[in-house]
């Protein structure tokens, strides 16, 4: 779909849910004005005011965004809430959209933000304010969330990580298919490489004078900074984001996605709220991409989606309009059942696990290991080789964006078409099976290499025999473990992995089975290792990588699954 078709779309969807899902125009639009609103350098920044006619003061809904194409969608919602009785404003980021001043992502947001608040706060026309913020809107929303004058009565947030790191890498791989293709389209300079082709540039360090044919210093900071625990992570804005949950002091709405790329942290944003706060927000969790579109083929979907605009608008509603306090809640959506369900808490408490063991057991007739309640006592070794420069493309996956076509829980290739991909699968389940949480696999490993990398893929495989992903993910052995500075590995030592999968609510019906896949690369959804040791984004080379899965005996590998 042509971008100029999908902003129509989206204007033409927000029209026809006011008109049929909320309540009645109360007002006509009053002026639309353009305001070069200054900061406190002087730099004017556009800033688009929809008013009500009438006398006010308004209630006043307001957020700020670096994406100018999006203009025909905000001004579609501004018009709505005029109609209702609401002040509407969105405004330009420093650089875009014709706002003053150099784009420079993340760096100007903390200052422009307060600054941006506390002038419209000052204006006789508005009476309370409610924040709200989609993507990198949210992050301009949370980073200014301490220090919000009084009028500002809630924050409503979608689709953005408090933990930028948890975005950007997984165990010291780089996730190309959020912020490559993010920098590509949004560096503020025109790029017209091949996307595929710029993931694959080695060394990638590089790919921005030698590609692009501009040099980015924030895309560098990015590739270069593989540790959590170093100070660029540790301080600046990245710190003061990660902090910020902790201060708010207003009621939040925060909406996450099972496949959103910034789902981790999303919800990392509620769970880090103070009890206070926490009894009058709400969390929902969908079953849809980052464009809130359910993605999820294993099932039916049908109850998955829920309209975010006139949800965001009856949040609105009661806390600005009625001035009252809404209730605590906390729901998301139930893969397999097709349902929302309620919880009291988050993360939520599951009454125990299953463990599966990954067997040496060859099934010929369906090129596939045995996956087993029971661990066998004998040990299994089975070897494989990883070539970085024949990479397993990402196909069903948590974490992408930009090859959204490859988003979600799709329909699985047939275990045996790879020799580098190990499948395992389980005996049909005789009961219902309730995935409620974090799985994690665990796995004993060598290789040949100082460091290397290995991937799991965990899938449902229904009584008809279609297996479908339920969640994948990546692991190194220089960040084994969840480890947040680089570790060393002797060749040839066996060392356990635990990759621990992204959440999920999922109900594996009686009569699927289990399928776990291992192997080493899922790309672009992150970046191919190349069998060396360092920074991925300085190799200039790569090689092949001879590897071993340890079942059995002293070397249990296995998964466990939180259950209902």
């Amino acid at each position: 779909m042509e971008e100029n078709d999908f902003v129509n779309m989206i204007v033409n969807r927000i029209r026809n849910s006011f008109k049929n899902s909320v309540r009645a125009e109360s007002h006509e639009i009053g002026d639309i004005k353009n305001i070069m609103v200054p900061m406190s350098d002087g730099t004017r920044l556009r800033t688009i005011v929809c008013f009500p006619k009438g006398k006010g003061p308004w209630p006043v809904i307001f957020t700020r965004t670096p994406y100018p194409h999006n203009e025909p969608i905000s001004l579609a919602k501004s018009e709505e809430y005029a109609k209702r009785g609401y002040v509407s404003i969105f405004q330009y980021c420093r650089g875009t959209g014709g706002s003053e001043g150099v784009w420079v992502p993340n760096e100007n947001e903390r200052r422009d933000g307060i600054d941006a608040i506390n002038w419209l706060a000052e204006q006789e026309w508005c009476s309370s304010i409610g924040i709200y913020g989609f993507s990198y809107s949210g992050l301009t929303a949370w980073i200014i969330a301490d220090k919000l004058p009084e009028k500002v009565k809630t924050i409503y947030l979608a689709h953005y990580s408090v933990d930028r790191y948890l975005s950007l890498y997984k165990d010291g791989l780089f996730c190309h298919d959020i912020l490559t293709a993010w920098t590509m389209e949004n560096s503020g300079y025109e790029i017209n490489v091949d996307y595929i082709k710029s993931c694959l540039y080695r060394p990638h360090i590089n790919v921005d004078e030698k590609l692009w044919g501009v040099k980015l210093p924030w895309y560098r900071d990015w590739l270069l900074n593989t540790d959590y625990q170093c100070e660029y992570w540790q301080s600046g804005v990245w710190k003061t984001l990660r902090e910020m949950p902790k201060k708010v002091k207003v009621p939040m709405c925060i909406v996450a996605g099972w496949y959103d790329h910034h789902q981790e942290g999303t919800i990392l944003g509620y769970d880090e709220l103070s009890p206070e706060v926490k009894a009058h927000s709400r969390l929902v969790i969908g079953g849809w991409n980052h464009f809130m579109v359910p993605c999820i083929d294993a099932h039916e979907t049908k109850n998955a989606k829920i309209n975010d605009e006139i949800d965001m608008f009856q949040w609105f509603e009661k806390i600005l309009m009625e001035r009252k306090l809404p209730d605590a809640e906390i729901k998301a959506y139930m893969v397999g059942n097709d349902e929302w369900v309620k919880w009291d808490k988050w993360p939520i408490v599951n009454s125990g696990q299953k463990v599966f063991n990954l067997t040496g057991d060859k099934r010929e007739s369906c090129n596939s290991y045995r996956l087993s309640y029971i661990a066998e006592n004998k040990l299994s070794e089975i070897k494989f080789d990883y070539n970085p420069e024949n990479p397993i493309y990402s196909h069903g996956a948590d974490t992408l964006f930009k090859t959204m076509e490859e988003q979600g829980s799709l329909l699985q290739y047939e275990p045996g078409y790879r020799d580098d991909v190990l499948s395992f699968v389980s005996e049909p389940i005789s009961e219902d099976m309730c995935i409620i949480g974090e799985m994690n696999v665990k796995l004993f490993v060598s290789s040949d290499c100082e460091d290397t990398s290995f991937t799991v893929k965990v899938m449902e495989v229904k009584s008809n025999g279609k297996a479908y992903n339920i969640r994948s993910s990546i692991t190194t052995l220089a960040y084994r473990n969840n480890s947040s500075i680089r570790l060393t590995y002797e060749p040839g030592e066996v060392v356990e992995v635990n990759i621990k999968l992204l959440p999920i609510t999922w109900n594996i019906r009686a009569g699927s089975r289990l399928r776990i896949d291992v192997s080493c690369s899922d790309f672009p959804q992150f970046a191919i290792h190349s069998n060396y040791v360092g920074n991925w984004a300085i190799q200039e080379k790569v090689k092949v990588a001879h590897q071993t899965i340890y079942c059995g005996g002293k070397y249990k590998s296995l998964i466990e699954i939180p259950i209902k």
